[in-house]
């Protein structure tokens, strides 16, 4: 009986170490500002590189487009498989920032921690649709990031460099 109720407690014990270990990134997302974000239902899944789409830019460099060769996406992360050496690669967690006025020494630090920790922030989103930069608290376009949009079976990863099409293989 004794053996029964310690394995119980060490157990018990364990689970609850790990979840409180599990919850301490949003704890500092929260002192950024940071929310955890839900990607729309319609993006989710994985989806694997179908085509390349024309791109308005030539005189872009051939290394900064059509950069990934499976994106998966689940409710809170997005994983990058590269087909080149630019872009962005593993698995990234959409935060999306809360806080209307930071210090720039705060900003600042926000900024180093999301990039450490691999924050993508979220913008423009709707049901079948949403962008991302990898610059957590600034707006800049880069070849990494860009709009998901699903159309017609096919997601659609857009930029001012590349416009890719991928697909879902069943």
């Amino acid at each position: 009986m004794k053996k029964k109720l310690i394995t119980f407690l060490l157990s018990l014990g364990l689970v609850l170490s790990f979840g409180l270990l599990s919850n301490s990134n949003n704890a500092e997302a929260a002192a950024y500002g940071g929310k955890l974000y839900t990607t729309p239902k319609a993006l989710r899944g994985t989806w694997y590189f179908a085509k390349a789409g024309k791109v308005g830019t030539y005189d872009v460099p051939a290394q900064y487009q059509h950069l990934y060769k499976k994106i998966k996406i689940t409710a809170h992360t997005i994983t990058f498989t590269k087909r080149k050496r630019a872009g962005l690669s593993g698995r990234y967690t959409f935060y999306k920032c809360t806080k209307k006025k930071m210090t720039s020494a705060k900003m600042d630090a926000a900024e180093k921690y999301a990039t450490k920790h691999k924050w993508l922030y979220p913008y423009n989103s709707d049901k079948r649709h949403f962008g991302f930069t990898e610059t957590w608290l600034h707006g800049n376009e880069s070849s990494n990031s860009g709009d998901l949009t699903v159309s017609k079976g096919h997601l659609i990863f857009e930029n001012e460099y590349s416009k890719d099409y991928f697909v879902k293989k069943r």
